[in-house]
């Protein structure tokens, strides 16, 4: 079966784009791995499908690259937020779309520079965790941005590719986060306003250019840690910057909104049979 595709990108973050609001495309495990397969499919850190939501607003469904359904997804939702803009949804005046995430509802606002969405309200923090790795020692700190995100501080930007998995993983699948595991932030300031973060994702298993619940997570904590204000510029590890706002209230953050570029790649078809 020929089912038509959009594939994305948002600072690096790249997806694979369905429109399913008339149920006509069967997605399993095997399906979503294959089409993410970047030998043998499309190639993708992760799918997006629309479907039909309540009355007014679509839902947006996300898989990670390995087939896995996740909550919510940063970068994805903000490269959602554009392609049904794109569809003619949402208020075309405003340039602005809602939708639904299994985290919560999200609003975008569309513009030729990028992409703004509001970010599903951070939970499950916890700061100055002591992590023990063989026979170091580390010291983490948690927030649920959608998905869950460890952020850990050091200069990690020379760190091999082989290094990085390894550390990063050790930390995903570390008997403290389990059952569900965790995203891994590894960040450090360059400037004021400003962090670098390096992000080994789950679901990916391994470095992503860019993840936009990550970037958010990081800024969040980097506000917490090292007292940076709104907004905070991240750079990915893509190259590209994105910014993220918020405001604060005791230890609760309100109002948070990421933003940053989100374009389309190609279009195409592809046999899923």
């Amino acid at each position: 079966m020929d089912i038509f595709f959009t594939k994305m990108q948002g600072a690096g973050n790249d997806f694979i784009l369905l429109d399913n609001r008339k149920n006509s495309i069967q997605l399993n495990t095997a399906r979503i791995s294959y089409l993410c397969d970047r030998y043998r499919g499309i190639g993708a850190d992760g799918l997006l499908v629309i479907e039909n939501g309540d009355a007014t607003e679509p839902r947006m469904v996300y898989f990670n690259a390995d087939g896995s359904r996740a909550s919510f997804c940063g970068n994805g939702a903000r490269c959602f937020a554009r392609f049904l803009f794109e569809k003619g949804v949402g208020n075309i005046e405003k340039k602005q779309v809602s939708f639904i995430t299994d985290a919560g509802r999200v609003t975008g606002w569309i513009s030729e520079e990028g992409v703004k969405i509001t970010v599903p309200s951070p939970k499950d923090l916890r700061l100055q965790i002591p992590l023990r790795l063989n026979d170091r020692l580390f010291e983490v700190h948690k927030i649920n941005t959608g998905v869950p995100h460890v952020v850990l501080f050091g200069d990690y930007e020379n760190l091999s590719l082989d290094s990085f998995r390894a550390l990063g993983s050790s930390i995903r699948w570390h008997e403290d986060f389990k059952p569900e595991g965790t995203n891994v932030n590894f960040v450090w300031k360059v400037a004021e306003q400003k962090i670098k973060v390096r992000t080994y994702e789950r679901g990916v298993e391994g470095e992503t250019l860019a993840c936009g619940s990550g970037v958010t997570a990081s800024a969040l904590i980097s506000h917490l840690v090292l007292g940076m204000d709104s907004p905070i510029e991240v750079l990915v590890r893509s190259g590209d910057s994105l910014k993220v706002y918020f405001t604060r209230l005791d230890q609760a953050f309100n109002e948070v909104i990421l933003e940053g570029p989100a374009k389309k790649v190609f279009v195409g078809t592809i046999d899923i049979a």
